[in-house]
């Protein structure tokens, strides 16, 4: 016969262990949270002047474009010449472009970065999830 001996915890062990395992799981949590943020913070103090610059130059070429508008108006009221309306209509194209090329970019980095959510976070905790419940539907 094996001299088998059963070690049983006692409740508090068991307890103790289970909050230590709770507060470990937790802080991983968090700690990966704030990674995360930490990262997409680094994306979006990059992209925010960006799209800030680029909301400005199309504003700047809104407000150009409609004065070239204005001037092309203006040029068939008083066949003078279309000086005005050329010069408008260039530059406020140039800064359509340049806003374009800008927002593009600013927007291409976002989107490589994976948006605004932590989604990494987001999936561990639902892979989370389906643990709990696999392992109440067990116990």
């Amino acid at each position: 016969m094996h001299n088998e001996v059963h070690h049983e915890k006692s409740i508090g062990t068991v307890l103790s262990e289970t909050k230590a395992e709770v507060k470990e799981f937790i802080q991983t949590r968090v700690a990966m949270l704030q990674a995360e943020t930490k990262e997409k913070l680094r994306t979006w103090k990059y992209t925010v002047p960006l799209l800030l610059g680029a909301a400005a130059l199309f504003l700047a070429s809104w407000m150009l474009l409609s004065f070239a508008l204005v001037a092309l108006i203006h040029s068939w009221l008083m066949p003078t010449g279309f000086g005005w309306f050329w010069g408008a209509l260039i530059v406020g194209g140039a800064y359509l472009v340049g806003g374009i090329i800008v927002g593009w970019f600013a927007y291409s980095e976002t989107r490589a970065a994976g948006g605004v959510a932590p989604t990494r976070t987001l999936n561990v905790l639902k892979q989370d999830q389906v643990w709990i419940q696999n392992e109440a539907r067990t116990a």
